[in-house]
C-alpha cells in the first residue's frame, strides 16, 4: 500500500487514507478493506470518525463508488458528512472536477504509484457545500484469501461456455499445434536426409499426417458453426461474432486500449466475447477458411480429375501454385502469432483482472464479482 496522494497540498494524506478507512463498511472482510485498514495502522494513524448505522451504500452500474455518513467520534455535537471512496474518474465527475486539476491528479498517481497500482479516490460532502475530491489512496489488486464460503458471497455465478464447445476448442488447439509442426516440416523438410532408404517414405507419411488434421479440423469448424444456431446462451450464438451496436463499437477502442497498455481496470466488462475478441475471432474464421480453400487447392495438384478436388484447381491457375502456396504459408504463421497473443492476453485478463477467463474453458462458467457493470449482461 502507497502512501495517500492529496488532490491538494490543504489535505494530509494521513486524513485521506483515515477516510477511506472509515468509509468501509463495518465489519468487513474485504481484502481491500483490510488492506486498508492494515496501512493506517502501520503508519500509526488513528481513525477520528465512526459510520453511522445502515449508511453505507455498495456501488452500483450507474455510481462505481460507495458512499457513507461519517462523524467525529470524540465530538457529540459534531455534523455528520459524507464520504465517498470509488472509481477516480466517477468522483472526478461528481466533484466537478476542472480538466487542469483531472491532469494533475493523474499526473501525480503516475509519478508517485509503482507499476500495477489503481486509484481508489476519496471526497466528501458537507452540509452546505458542494463535493470535493480530496485526492487517492494507490492500491494493488489483490487476491482474496478468504474461505470460499465467504467469497462467494461477493461474487455471481454465469454459465458461459457449453461442453461441446468446449470440446472443440481443444480439438482445435490440439490441431493447430499438430499441422502447425507438421506444416513447418513439409515447408522446410529438415528431417530428410539425402540418400536414407530405410525412412524413404517419412515424407508421405508426414503430408498424411498434415492432411488427416486438416480434415479433422474442418469437422470441427462445422460443428463450431453449428454451435451458433444451437446456444444456450446469448454469449454462444451468432450475434457474438459481431459488435454491431453503437456501444460495441465504442467499446472496441477502449479495449483494444486497455490491451495494448495491458491495463484493464477501467475498460468496458464483458461476460462473454468483448468488441475487440469478436472481431478478432471472426478474423480467425475467414484466415481458417483461406487455410482450407488454399491446402485443398494444393493437395488437388495430385488428385486434378477427382470430382471434389478439381473445384479448387481454378485457384492454382488463377494465381498460381507458388502464391497459392505462400498464401497458405503465411496463414499458418498468422495462426501462430495468433495463438500466442491468445495466451497471453487471457493469462492478463485473468490476473489483472480475476475474471476465470482460462478456467472457464474448462469448467465453463464464471465468477464474477457483484458490483461490475457488464455490458452484455
Amino acid at each position: 500500500m502507497e502512501d495517500a496522494i492529496p488532490a491538494s497540498p490543504v489535505y494530509a494524506p494521513e486524513e485521506i487514507l483515515a477516510l477511506a478507512v472509515c468509509a468501509s463498511p463495518n465489519g468487513s472482510r474485504d481484502a481491500g478493506d483490510l488492506a486498508l485498514l492494515h496501512a493506517a495502522r502501520e503508519r500509526g494513524i488513528t481513525l477520528p470518525y465512526a459510520q453511522r448505522e445502515n449508511s453505507w451504500e455498495a456501488p452500483s452500474r450507474e455510481r462505481p463508488y460507495s458512499t457513507a455518513v461519517l462523524k467525529a467520534a470524540d465530538k457529540a455535537d459534531a455534523s455528520p458528512f459524507m464520504v465517498a471512496r470509488g472509481n477516480l474518474k466517477a468522483l472526478e465527475k461528481l466533484c466537478e472536477v476542472s480538466s487542469l486539476e483531472k491532469e494533475r491528479m493523474n499526473k501525480a498517481f503516475e509519478e508517485h504509484s509503482p507499476s500495477g497500482f489503481e486509484p481508489v479516490a476519496v471526497a466528501v460532502h458537507r452540509s452546505g457545500a458542494p463535493w470535493r475530491l480530496l485526492g487517492v489512496v494507490p492500491m494493488h489488486a489483490m487476491r482474496d484469501v478468504r474461505r470460499l464460503s465467504m467469497a462467494k458471497a461477493n461474487f455471481r455465478y454465469f454459465h458461459v461456455w457449453d461442453w461441446p464447445l468446449r470440446v472443440l476448442h481443444w480439438t482445435w488447439v490440439l490441431c493447430i499445434i499438430g499441422l502447425s509442426a507438421t506444416g513447418i516440416c513439409i515447408a522446410e523438410g529438415w528431417f530428410l536426409k539425402m540418400g536414407d532408404l530405410h525412412g524413404a517414405f517419412q515424407f508421405g507419411t508426414l503430408r498424411f499426417v498434415h492432411y488427416a488434421l486438416g480434415w479433422i479440423l474442418v469437422v470441427v469448424m462445422m460443428l463450431r458453426f453449428s454451435c451458433f444456431f444451437m446456444a444456450s446462451n446469448k454469449y454462444q450464438s451468432f450475434r457474438a461474432l459481431f459488435p454491431v451496436s453503437r456501444q460495441e463499437w465504442k467499446d472496441l477502442y477502449a479495449t483494444a486500449v486497455d490491451y495494448l497498455f495491458a491495463r484493464s481496470y477501467d475498460g468496458p466488462r464483458y461476460i462473454g466475447h468483448n468488441p475487440l475478441q469478436q472481431w478478432t475471432y471472426t478474423g480467425v474464421y475467414v484466415l481458417f477458411t483461406t487455410m482450407v480453400v488454399t491446402g485443398l487447392a494444393l493437395y488437388a495438384l495430385y488428385e486434378p480429375r477427382h470430382w471434389f478436388y478439381r473445384w479448387f484447381m481454378p485457384l492454382n491457375d488463377l494465381i498460381g501454385i507458388p502464391y497459392v502456396r505462400l498464401v497458405h504459408l503465411i496463414g499458418m504463421w498468422c495462426f501462430i502469432i495468433f495463438a500466442m497473443i491468445h495466451v497471453y492476453l487471457s493469462i492478463l485478463s485473468g490476473n489483472v483482472d480475476r475474471d476465470g477467463t482460462i478456467s472457464s474453458m474448462f469448467s465453463g462458467g464464471r465468477w464474477l464479482r457483484k458490483g461490475v457493470k457488464f455490458r452484455d449482461e
